[in-house]
């Protein structure tokens, strides 16, 4: 007697929680397109906008940038789009770092070359002819840029690199894209300090459109718009000799009002409020 009225009550407990899911899955189905046509103070719709940075974001890119959503094809299409020429600043006592950056993202690059002060043909490097020191880097670069003017209708874009900066090159073209190599840009981690539109962080390094490099060399280089010497900060005198020639320096934060190039050590980026003291110059 006392089994089968436990047994009774077992299977009236078992109906019981079967309505329950049956009902919860009814109401599921019925209402939740209206919930998510609507939305809630909780829930994003991709075509929803959200605040981010005082900006106004579609959810859909905001999840995206989180890595939520896959890329779509038209974002794959961008990454192929837009043709990259690497320069990439060495020394003779860093080319076993530099082969590191050859075999690593260097790859992605469309075309590249090292500067040096010792010609290596296994990086490729060329051999600048200027001593080594950071106090000669702007010679350095400018030697690079000359060289790669000569490739400037096989390339859309020049970036400018140190051998112990690392690129995701699918993000960098993904940034270019949405800008025509014809205009006069310049994209970097900016600085607004020192010139009169201030620079972009040589260290982060920087990248400049095919019609910006061709002011630069044809211009600031060719016709002595730009210093002579070789010596001097070399981010701020790029910076300087761009403004005099009336480069645009674009803005290179993704639609979060992130930072997509990244002045110092990682070490240093992950520091709780590191980039605080820096808001002041950016």
């Amino acid at each position: 007697m006392t089994a089968s009225l436990t047994s009774g009550r077992s299977k009236l407990l078992f109906a019981g929680l079967l309505f329950l899911g049956l009902f919860g899955l009814l109401f599921v189905i019925l209402y939740g397109n209206i919930f998510l046509s609507r939305g809630s103070q909780n829930g994003l719709k991709s075509e929803d906008t959200i605040g981010t940075f005082g900006k106004n974001v579609s959810a859909k890119k905001y999840l995206r940038s989180l890595g939520f959503i896959k890329a779509d094809a038209d974002e794959i299409s961008k990454k192929n789009s837009s043709r990259v020429f690497c320069c990439i600043l060495t020394q003779p006592e860093n080319h076993e770092k530099a082969i590191g950056v050859k075999e690593t993202w260097a790859k992605r690059c469309d075309g590249y070359i090292f500067v040096s002060s010792e010609h290596d043909d296994t990086l490729p490097a060329l051999n600048a002819h200027l001593g080594e020191g950071r106090d000669i880097l702007w010679g350095k670069t400018k030697l690079g840029f000359r060289y790669a003017y000569k490739f400037i209708d096989e390339y859309d874009w020049f970036l400018k690199a140190d051998d112990d900066t690392y690129v995701i090159m699918e993000n960098l073209k993904l940034l270019v894209a949405d800008y025509s190599p014809n205009q006069p840009l310049y994209f970097g981690h900016h600085f607004r300090r020192v010139t009169p539109e201030g620079y972009m962080s040589g260290g982060a390094g920087y990248v400049l459109s095919q019609a910006a490099l061709r002011k630069f060399v044809e211009e600031g280089l060719d016709e002595y718009s730009c210093l002579k010497k070789n010596d001097g900060p070399e981010d701020a005198l790029m910076g300087l000799c761009l403004h005099a020639l009336n480069v645009t320096f674009g803005d290179s934060r993704d639609a979060s009002g992130h930072n997509r190039f990244f002045p110092f050590t990682p070490s240093e980026h992950m520091k709780p409020g590191h980039m605080e003291g820096v808001r002041a110059l950016v």
